[in-house]
């Protein structure tokens, strides 16, 4: 007899459900009626403790992760904290003795960075923002440097590059891959505007000053440096310091020429230059510009090939991340991938079989697959079978075997051996813990919602109460994100304890992306250009009024909820779409672009000189006059990234028009919180439900 659970079945059920003919819905709705889309028989329950004081349940267990390969026919991975070698021909396990290495240097205790060469023969050192480079064998260093301070930083990134381009806490150093060369970032925020964050403690209080560019205000100036190891000599690349200009993360060429991308203050020019270490002079290796912005990170990437005579460029020029052939020299030899779907990135190449591995979501946005093809983008070929969404990806030396972590909304995470043609040779492990299959789990879909203009068909998740009963009514929560190129919504097992604890409480929980997630390409993403916020709110409105129209909606309540960009959603989806949502939590939302960084904010609005009435429209004080239902928001005062001054500026638009809502501050806490404030907010959010959504009395362990 086929299970219940059967990936297969499931999926065969989920397509019921958007079948033609009374029947067939009829067919389809008594099946959720009677428990088919969630765990039947099962009669464990999570308790709170359980949930969310991390008492032990055994419904989960720890993945194993894989380490790497020691050859084409065994492996390491590790689980629990041990180190195991599999042979995966037999499944054989033993344990594996790390050899005794010499103990690395560790970083002086007043650097800031401390990056070690590739060879660990040397390291760069910054502190107090000048750079320093450390010969690890004798513990000499020698400066490099000699000009940092509060407002010039020598390999340390100012705050906007540090949010949008380099990466939070990463430092601004970079070595070639033989150790020849050291790349850095010099950044000089004198002329970029001081932000003041006031914070409580003592007597007085204390004010957090930081270098904060808002849209139309002067960027940091940059400089890139690039150091000759055996001299310690600097050459600066040829740029100009004083253009208005970004520059990307640079790296290394085999042939030792740095590579930097280039990208205008409109973010709509990207230029990839190749820049001699000992001159410093450039030479353009591709240009691309676009009528609405082209991202320097993810919009254009690079994988230089094993022949040292060609790259592969991913660009979304053509409205979808696709790959191109390159000579060296920039010229562009032939598109290799087409058509409606995202390419990811190129895993492996076989220069003699003249072939190339590389993730995609092709046979849908919602999952990720492997792809092979000849090296000329001829006889594409899908590797992976079945219904599944890949998160890691690792090839076996010569490419017998690969080694994937993967899940579906119906399957819990698991690591297994495929072989070239995408069966499955061995598991490896599994996220089912030991008590799995006792306990009463949710069931769910996954759904295509149409837009309200009908170009897209938006990706929904549903969790269905655990006994869920399609007669009764049920309160509804959509979590959102919705910011550009940042979907949440895949193909994949995504079941955290807590979204069990609602679904025994009788909670509807909703998980959906709009047209700009990534899903549909840079076609979709385009289409907020100038008007960031209104085409996002508007497709989840889309979803809401479908939720509203099922029949288990209780359609008096339908909560959003989200964080950083979903809070805005949150907040706009309370103002502007107050006529479908009820219910909105609201966590560290940005709520007018006005106030958030350049960087970001001008890629896809432009500058506040250039588009007024873009700004005017997406700020959620435009539409607080629409303001019904009830609305909390929260938000740290030591929140660096989106400032207090957002929510701020809500509070006294929503007061001064006399609405009811809610704000909660937590006092030192910056963008995203965790330890006793964040366990506070988590309580507090479960009262909301139980009074708002679920109208249950506030349980015992939360007052």
């Amino acid at each position: 007899m086929q299970s219940i659970f059967d990936p297969d079945l499931q999926t065969n059920i989920t397509s019921l459900l958007f079948m033609k003919g009374k029947q067939l819905r009829r067919c389809a709705l008594t099946l959720m009626a009677i428990g088919i889309l969630s765990s039947y028989g099962q009669s464990k329950r999570l308790s709170y403790e359980q949930t969310f004081k991390s008492q032990p349940n055994a419904i989960y267990k720890e993945v194993p992760s894989f380490v790497k390969w020691l050859g084409d026919d065994s492996m390491l991975i590790k689980e629990k904290g041990k180190q195991f070698i599999v042979h995966v021909a037999s499944g054989n396990r033993s344990a594996y003795n790390e050899p005794a290495t010499q103990s690395s240097v560790s970083a002086p205790k007043d650097a800031q960075y401390y990056v070690p060469s590739p060879s660990g023969d040397r390291a760069a050192v910054i502190r107090k923002n000048d750079l320093y480079m450390r010969n690890q064998q004798t513990g000499t260093e020698q400066r490099i440097t000699r000009d940092g301070n509060d407002s010039l930083l020598n390999g340390v990134a100012s705050w906007v590059y540090e949010e949008e381009i380099t990466g939070r806490k990463t430092a601004c150093v970079w070595w070639s891959e033989d150790g020849r060369y050291l790349a850095f970032m010099r950044f000089d925020e004198s002329n970029v505007p001081v932000f003041m964050l006031y914070q409580s403690p003592g007597k007085t209080g204390n004010w957090q000053k930081q270098r904060f560019p808002q849209p139309g205000d002067h960027n940091p100036r940059v400089r890139i440096g690039i150091v000759e190891v055996a001299t310690s000599k600097i050459t600066w690349a040829d740029f100009r310091e004083n253009d208005d200009q970004y520059f990307g993360i640079p790296f290394f060429a085999p042939d030792n020429q740095l590579w930097v991308k280039w990208l205008n203050r409109a973010q709509n020019n990207l230029k990839l230059y190749a820049v001699d270490p000992l001159s410093g002079s450039k030479r353009e290796v591709y240009d691309e510009k676009q009528p609405t912005w082209v991202a320097i990170g993810e919009g254009v990437n690079v994988r230089f090939l094993e022949d040292g005579k060609h790259f592969i460029l991913r660009s979304y020029r053509s409205g979808w991340p696709h790959f191109y052939l390159h000579e060296m020299n920039g010229r562009e030899i032939r598109q290799l991938t087409s058509g409606d779907y995202s390419c990811g990135f190129v895993i492996k190449t076989d220069p003699k079989k003249n072939l190339l591995w590389f993730t995609a979501r092709k046979e849908n946005s919602a999952r990720t697959d492997i792809y092979e093809m000849k090296s000329d983008g001829k006889n594409l070929r899908r590797v992976t079978q079945g219904d599944y969404n890949l998160q890691d990806v690792y090839f076996s030396p010569s490419n017998k075997y690969i080694v994937v972590k993967r899940s579906n909304i119906h399957t819990p995470d698991q690591l297994v051996v495929l072989d070239f043609q995408g069966k499955t040779v061995r598991e490896l492990g599994n996220a089912k813990g030991a008590d799995f299959d006792n306990y009463a789990l949710p069931g769910k879909t996954f759904n295509r919602v149409k837009t309200t203009d009908g170009k897209y068909e938006l990706p929904v998740v549903i969790t269905y109460p655990i006994g869920f009963d399609s007669a009764k009514k049920y309160p509804m929560m959509l979590y959102v994100y919705g910011g550009p190129n940042a979907g949440k919504v895949y193909d994949e097992w995504n079941t955290p304890l807590a979204d069990i604890w609602w679904a025994q409480e009788g909670m509807i929980q909703v998980t959906a992306d709009n047209r700009s997630s990534g899903h549909f390409g840079k076609k979709g993403m385009d289409e907020i250009h100038r008007r960031t916020g209104i085409m996002e709110i508007e497709d989840f409105m889309a979803v809401g009024r479908w939720l509203k129209q099922q029949s288990w909606a209780d359609t008096s309540k339908l909560a959003i909820m989200g964080y950083s960009f979903g809070g805005y959603m949150t907040c706009m989806a309370l103002t502007y779409g107050a006529d479908v949502f009820n219910y909105g939590l609201s966590h560290w939302p940005n709520t007018n672009w006005k106030l958030y960084d350049t960087h970001y904010t001008e890629r896809y609005m432009d500058s506040p000189e250039e588009n007024p009435e873009g700004y005017k429209i997406t700020a959620v004080e435009h539409y607080a006059h629409r303001y019904k239902g009830f609305l909390r928001i929260v938000h740290g005062t030591a929140d660096d990234n989106v400032h207090p001054q957002h929510v701020l500026q809500v509070a006294d638009t929503l007061q001064n028009l006399g609405k009811h809502f809610e704000l909660s501050f937590y006092p030192g806490q910056g963008h995203g919180f965790r330890g006793d404030k964040w366990l506070h907010n988590k309580n507090e959010t479960a009262r909301f439900y139980y009074r708002y959504l679920l109208n249950k009395p506030i349980p015992d362990f939360l007052k």
